[in-house]
């Protein structure tokens, strides 16, 4: 027992160094970085500890081994992508074209393999460490230090908003403004202000469930009395700096985030909907979410009116069906989105991203790629069913509620962003699913207990000494 919680203790401090570095220097919107190398190989270490760990406790739950399954087969499309292709895929019309714009150049007998861009799908196999390392551990964790996890998160998003005021103030020229590239606004680590909005919707989040359960210990009499209200604090706070960010996705994200994290929390509880609190409760939820929809369906509108970003998602769509089956390769969006692009965006800057991550994921990955998020996303679709089914009813329900509202959060984000491509919010989520499907499985067993103590003292009578 005292080197199980020595190993435990061990990997919660890992995760949380390594989900700091991953903050300091994982923020870029570049794809690859030297910074980004170092923070590979540090993840290496905690994932060699966290599968030490998972091996002794043991893997305890079917939808645990179903989240390590679809993470590996996340991490297998890149592995496949490195492999040859037999004629180079030449039965692709897209491919063929390539190959003789190849032959007027001179380049014979070129060997094209699955991906078309080696080098940059090796360095995507490779930025998925810090993610695989922040989800396994996760998943290792024991309750406790699973909290541990979520609390530092709630630190870091403070940490970030901290050097974002501080950055604020700064002359253009000072060396501490880490993208002289960009606008002075208010990202903090991240370059990107959009990143910086998923972060604060994120803590805004985690805070409200941390909130919840503080409220419930505090009435049970248990508990630092009124800690909730730091919380619910910390959770207001995130949601009024939202704006500062200029993030409109992030701001029509934040209300229907916060009525997802209510009912994820229990709010819609079945011995509770005759209350009139919880009832109004539920109307003030589905008027957030409702206004939040609204907002989200009129920043589409300007977007598509006044901006390019639907018009490169529908071509990434496009591009996308016509590297089908195969893909065109992780990291090879660039040269190829260029390539098939229309006269409208041929622009003086280059289009880094699709910012839609599942058109970019089509373009990049294929049928493949697309059955994996399949599998994702159905493993997320079984979880946000047993957090409805638990209700909030301990500890363990509320924070696998509040960590889905967060995933769900970004992932909707990543409709009209990739905040999902920096190391920092890739491994964040990552670690936020892990301590999910953790406290899942910790649910089902305080159930399965107490159906089995149910069982055998059916009158609730105390089992003799």
């Amino acid at each position: 027992m005292r080197d199980a919680a020595f190993l435990n203790r061990l990997l919660a401090w890992a995760l949380m160094a390594l989900l700091l570095a991953l903050w300091l220097g994982g923020g870029v919107t570049r794809d690859s970085t030297s910074a980004d190398e170092v923070l590979e190989l540090l993840s290496l270490p905690v994932i060699a500890l966290a599968a030490w760990v998972l091996a002794q406790r043991g893997v305890r739950d079917r939808l645990q081994w179903a989240g390590l399954l679809a993470a590996g087969l996340v991490a297998m499309i890149p592995v496949l992508q490195l492999s040859p292709w037999p004629d180079g895929a030449s039965g692709i019309a897209w491919r063929r074209q390539l190959l003789a714009d190849l032959a007027l150049a001179g380049v014979d007998h070129p060997q094209l393999g699955w991906s078309l861009s080696p080098a940059a799908t090796e360095r995507g196999l490779w930025a998925l460490l810090p993610a695989l390392a922040a989800f396994v551990s996760a998943i290792a964790l024991d309750s406790e230090h699973r909290r541990w996890l979520v609390k530092w998160i709630l630190v870091l998003v403070g940490l970030n908003v901290a050097f974002a005021f501080f950055q604020a103030g700064l002359p253009l020229e000072s060396p501490w403004r880490l993208y002289h590239g960009f606008d002075p606004r208010f990202g903090g680590l991240f370059a990107n202000t959009n990143h910086h909005a998923t972060a604060l919707v994120i803590g805004m989040v985690l805070a409200f469930g941390q909130a919840v359960h503080a409220r419930r210990r505090d009435l049970a009499g248990h508990g630092r009395r009124g800690a909730w209200l730091w919380y619910a604090g910390i959770a207001m706070t995130c949601l009024f700096l939202l704006p500062l960010t200029t993030s409109r996705a992030g701001i029509a994200l934040a209300l229907p985030a916060l009525a997802a994290a209510w009912i994820a929390c229990g709010g819609l509880g079945s011995r509770r909907l005759r209350s009139p609190r919880v009832l109004a409760g539920a109307a003030a939820a589905m008027a957030l979410a409702f206004v939040g929809i609204r907002a989200a369906l009129g920043w589409l509108e300007v977007d598509r009116v006044h901006e390019l970003r639907h018009l490169i998602g529908s071509t990434t769509w496009t591009l996308g069906g016509a590297q089908a089956p195969l893909g065109s390769g992780i990291g090879s969006f660039v040269e190829v989105f260029e390539q098939g692009a229309p006269r409208r965006l041929w622009l003086d800057a280059y289009v880094n991203h699709a910012h839609n991550e599942y058109a970019q994921w089509w373009l990049e990955t294929g049928w493949a790629g697309m059955a994996v998020l399949a599998v994702a996303l159905g493993v997320l679709g079984v979880a946000a069913w047993r957090v409805i089914r638990a209700r909030g009813r301990n500890g363990d329900a509320l924070l696998a509620g509040s960590c889905l509202a967060a995933i769900i959060a970004v992932l909707a984000h990543s409709w009209a962003d990739y905040p999902l491509r920096t190391l920092a919010l890739l491994a964040t989520t990552a670690a936020l699913a892990g301590a999910m499907l953790g406290a899942l499985a910790d649910v089902r067993e305080a159930r399965t207990q107490s159906m089995q103590r149910a069982a055998r003292h059916p009158e609730g009578r105390a089992r003799p000494a």
